[in-house]
């Protein structure tokens, strides 16, 4: 489980990484194809960890990598 979750970190970092503009939670979910909380939840913790930063539009949460 641990080693499941270690990887999903990873794989939004990569996505987040590789595009120049903000991402929303929603397209890192379709695109790893995970439930939008999962996501979620792993977005904030990398935002608490100084890792990416985040921001809202409307109703919209978008990332991007620091």
């Amino acid at each position: 489980m641990i080693k499941e979750a270690d990887n999903l970190r990873k794989n939004i970092l990569k996505i987040i990484q590789k595009n120049a503009n903000p991402i929303s939670t929603q397209d890192i979910s379709t695109e790893l194809q995970k439930p939008w909380h999962s996501i979620q939840t792993r977005c904030l913790r990398l935002q608490i960890e100084n890792k990416i930063t985040g921001f809202r539009v409307g109703r919209i949460n978008l990332w991007q990598a620091k």
